[in-house]
């Protein structure tokens, strides 16, 4: 009896040191992931800062400004429409406004506006257009094509636009110079002619 006692003692001690051991090893062991996980975090602050502060500087640089500044681009389309011509005539005007700085959520660009010799188109966001048919399943009209294009700064060239109506859903479809002729023979109308200036080959530096 005493020495089951004693045994029982000794087994009971045991345990608790080993229960100390284990303790102390996790505690050691959740200080280690407490750590790493602090110093995770810590660097993914720092670098997601330095990275916004990168993005912020790149964003907020104006672009180079263009050498050519202003320039004038003729157009015509004439088209034939249940035994009618009609003719489309005008001249883009495109004009540099300012190279302009972006932010975090805006890109830096230039920009140009546009206007027509004669207005004699409907002004939209970054170009004019003018109708050539309209109907209650299809409407067709012709873009002058943005001013940026025309001062070799990217944007939309002059194109056709239909706007046709399927199972209850409007399409859009866009057509350059090449694939005018066959489109608009599709709608009953014979194209004559369509013709507009070409981009000018503009520089953009630093400075004037």
């Amino acid at each position: 009896m005493c020495f089951f006692t004693t045994f029982t003692i000794i087994m009971i001690a045991v345990l608790f040191i080993f229960l100390d051991i284990a303790k102390r090893n996790t505690a050691f062991l959740l200080y280690r992931v407490l750590l790493r996980a602090g110093l995770i975090t810590f660097i993914s602050i720092v670098g997601f800062f330095l990275f916004t502060v990168i993005v912020f500087i790149w964003r907020t640089t104006a672009p180079p400004l263009p050498e050519i500044t202003y320039g004038e681009f003729p157009f015509s389309l004439e088209y034939e429409i249940d035994e009618e011509r009609i003719l489309i005539e005008d001249t883009v005007i495109a004009e540099f406004i300012g190279s302009f700085r972006g932010n975090v959520t805006t890109q830096p660009r230039r920009s140009w506006s546009i206007k027509l010799l004669n207005n004699s188109g409907e002004l939209k966001a970054f170009h004019y257009e003018f109708l050539i048919i309209e109907s209650e399943d299809v409407t067709i009209t012709l873009s002058s094509g943005s001013a940026g294009y025309f001062m070799n700064d990217g944007g939309s060239k002059p194109q056709l636009t239909v706007r046709d109506r399927i199972a209850g859903f409007m399409h859009f479809s866009h057509y350059d110079l090449e694939e005018a002729c066959k489109i608009l023979a599709e709608y009953g109308i014979t194209l004559i002619n369509w013709e507009y200036a070409p981009p000018i080959r503009n520089f953009f530096n630093d400075y004037y």
